[in-house]
């Protein structure tokens, strides 16, 4: 009778939480570390490659924030969110949903209570005013509160929600933001300029507020081109590979669990196809495990199974990367292919007739969608581990 595995212990997919969670217990431990002050609240920038488990990472934040009595609201950005006006409107938002929930604190009185109606009444007529519409009539004593600046009207709605959790069981509250690099200031249209400003108010006059921003690469730059002072704001987080021994670790202890063992051999050819990246460890795994005929996974399940495994990929992972980019775009992405996985900028200088001034504009594009990198300065590698192979083995147009 053939081997019949049971259901598979990986879990390729975008943000699911992996079998093992391999490398981050530095980055878990210092955040559990900054919800123990929350007078001195700190922020954090969680950065890295798509696929390397960032929101796997906030999914554990806001569960340790939680846990801790902390109040977490949780947002995932997208390219629309970075209009001002949706952009203010989207903040304060987020403000009243949590003054709803400090408002059913179980040591809040009826007067409490009503301060808090007052910070949503407040938080209300804000948001309105970045819209498209403008209310004729606001209650008494607030239309004189508005600046019409969001960093001076958001500082003053977070010292007032600061000031309502204070009088809670709740230590402190944390705003967590994801895919946040589409979030850029425009010259004269306050957005990221405005949020920092606004923390960074608030936490001087010791409001517990923790922001966690999470993003792309583009992330820190934006940062910094927002406010000087951004690098001395943030702790950074930045997110990689899985490091030996924990990208042998993710591939092997969810099979050992389950009662199946890989061979060394096998566990050798994945981590060289993987380099490591957590999104590929989860696919090889679940496809080895659900493919191979014994309870032992060995190097010619590997073998036979690869090509399907590529083909997936190819179809499903590298494609809709591929499609991403423009015309112009995938031209310079052969370009690097040609070299491996990576190229100089001499190189795509020379290989694709383009000058500086032409080659830069569609660097820049391709690093703001997330398909190259720059891991040192003058060169340019794919975000994937394996994308140049597949580039290079795609039938032309």
């Amino acid at each position: 009778m053939p081997y019949q595995p049971g259901p598979s212990p990986y879990r390729p997919g975008t943000g699911l939480e992996p079998p093992y969670l391999g490398d981050r217990q530095a980055q878990l431990d210092r955040f559990r570390s900054f919800l123990q002050d929350p007078r001195h609240p700190r922020n954090l920038v969680v950065t890295g490659l798509r696929g390397v488990g960032k929101t796997v990472l906030l999914n554990h934040y806001s569960h340790l924030a939680e846990s801790a009595g902390w109040l977490a609201v949780e947002r995932e950005f997208s390219e629309a969110d970075a209009d001002p006006a949706l952009f203010a409107r989207t903040l304060l938002d987020d403000l009243a949903r949590l003054t709803r929930r400090l408002s059913r604190s179980r040591r809040l009185g009826g007067a409490a209570t009503a301060a808090a109606e007052g910070v949503v009444s407040f938080l209300g007529t804000l948001s309105v005013s970045y819209g498209e519409v403008t209310v004729g009539i606001t209650p008494r004593g607030i239309q004189s509160e508005i600046s019409g600046r969001l960093d001076d009207d958001l500082r003053e709605a977070l010292l007032r929600v600061g000031q309502l959790c204070a009088r809670t069981e709740h230590p402190g509250f944390v705003l967590r933001y994801d895919e946040f690099q589409v979030i850029r200031e425009k010259r004269g249209r306050l957005t990221l300029s405005a949020l920092l400003a606004a923390v960074a108010g608030a936490q001087q006059r010791e409001v517990p507020v923790m922001l966690v921003l999470c993003g792309l690469a583009p992330l820190l730059e934006n940062l910094s081109r927002s406010k000087s002072y951004s690098e001395r704001m943030f702790s950074i987080e930045e997110l990689g590979n899985l490091r030996p021994p924990e990208d042998r670790a993710a591939l092997v202890d969810p099979a050992a669990r389950a009662g199946r063992r890989f061979e060394d051999d096998a566990v050798d050819f994945v981590l060289a196809d993987s380099a490591g990246y957590p999104f590929f460890l989860q696919v090889y795994g679940d496809a080895l495990w659900l493919g191979a005929r014994g309870e032992v996974i060995t190097l010619a399940d590997f073998r036979r199974l690869r090509p399907a495994i590529l083909n997936g990929l190819d179809r499903g992972f590298f494609e809709a990367r591929y499609l991403r980019a423009s015309r112009n775009e995938r031209a310079l992405l052969l370009r690097i292919a040609e070299e491996g996985e990576w190229a100089t900028g001499e190189h795509l200088q020379r290989r694709s007739g383009l000058r500086n001034n032409q080659l830069q504009p569609l660097l820049r594009s391709l690093l703001d969608k997330g398909l190259v990198y720059r891991p040192q300065r003058g060169t340019v590698a794919f975000t994937a581990p394996l994308f140049g192979d597949y580039l290079r083995r795609r039938p032309p147009g």
